[in-house]
Formats: structure tokens, C-alpha cells, sequence
């Protein structure tokens, strides 16, 4: 009988802690953000609804660049950690976000693309209008600092060895 309680009490407390890991990561469905603090974005293609192809975000002064970059960290762990994984580090099954070169404006083309249209794999096109709304689920401004913190976070793993670079 003591077997079979223990045994019970250890099932019961893997559960509890393999639930919480499975919630860490966020909710499935996007969050939105409120980017009313954000630097706003005006030099962009009017053709492309206004989109810019290169992030405006990373040339900014120190303090301006914490800003975006804490913005960009809270958008990301609302919105895109649950599939590229905590602090961007994928766990194989979608990109490794941290693998995007920020001197690569064919990079950022693929960002912009990818956000705005989404893929057939099942990235959401949250830079898109969705049917019926006359908003994108996370406007530039989010997304670009999506993008900053994501760049700060492959510095980091460059530095600590997680990703190589040519």
C-alpha cells in the first residue's frame, strides 16, 4: 500500500511540473502589444502598406535601444517564444531566429515577408490584416522590436558559443 502512494505521489508531482514547463512558453494564440511608446515608423513603402525592409531600431542611441529592446523581449515572449522557444533559442523544430544576420538586408527582406504573409508550415501572419479586421495583429513598430531584441539575443549566443558565424 506505501508503494502505491509514493508511487502515486511521484506520477502526481512529474504532472505538476511537466505542466508547468509546457505553459512557460506562452500562449498559442497571439497577444498583441501596445507599441505607443515606440519610435514610430514612417519612411516605409506605400506600395508595401507602409513597410520598411531593413530594421529602423538598430542604430539608437543606448537609452532608446534598452526601450525598444525590453518592449521587444515582453512582445516576443507573448507572441513568438511558444514556437522559436524562451530567449529565442529554438529548440529544432522552427528557426533559430537567432540565426538571422543582422548585416543581411536579405535577412531582414525574409522577417518582413514572413511576419506579414506567414508560412503554409503555420506561422501566423501577424504583421497582416486578418480577414474582417482593418488592423495586423502586431503592427511594425512591434515587430522591428521583436527583431532588435532578437539580434541582441544572438550576440549573446555568439559570445557564450550556442550559434557559429562565418
Amino acid at each position: 500500500m506505501m508503494k502505491v502512494k509514493v508511487s502515486l505521489l511521484i506520477a502526481t508531482l512529474f504532472l505538476a511540473l511537466t505542466a508547468h514547463k509546457l505553459a512557460a512558453h506562452g500562449n498559442v494564440t497571439p497577444q498583441g502589444a501596445d507599441s505607443s511608446e515606440m519610435q514610430k515608423i514612417t519612411n516605409g513603402d506605400e506600395s508595401e502598406d507602409g513597410w520598411v525592409f531593413e530594421n529602423p531600431y538598430r542604430n539608437l542611441d543606448q537609452e532608446t535601444h534598452k526601450k525598444v529592446y525590453e518592449f521587444g523581449e515582453s512582445a516576443y515572449s507573448n507572441n513568438c517564444a511558444v514556437c522559436h522557444g524562451l530567449h529565442a533559442q529554438s529548440g529544432g523544430i522552427n528557426p533559430d531566429l537567432r540565426l538571422l544576420d543582422p548585416e543581411s538586408m536579405e535577412d531582414d527582406e525574409w522577417y518582413v515577408e514572413r511576419l506579414r504573409f506567414g508560412s503554409s508550415k503555420g506561422m501566423p501572419a501577424l504583421g497582416g490584416i486578418p480577414e474582417g479586421q482593418s488592423e495586423p495583429i502586431l503592427d511594425q513598430e512591434t515587430l522591428w522590436a521583436i527583431k532588435t531584441y532578437v539580434e541582441a539575443r544572438r550576440i549573446v549566443a555568439i559570445e557564450e558559443g550556442e550559434i557559429e558565424v562565418d
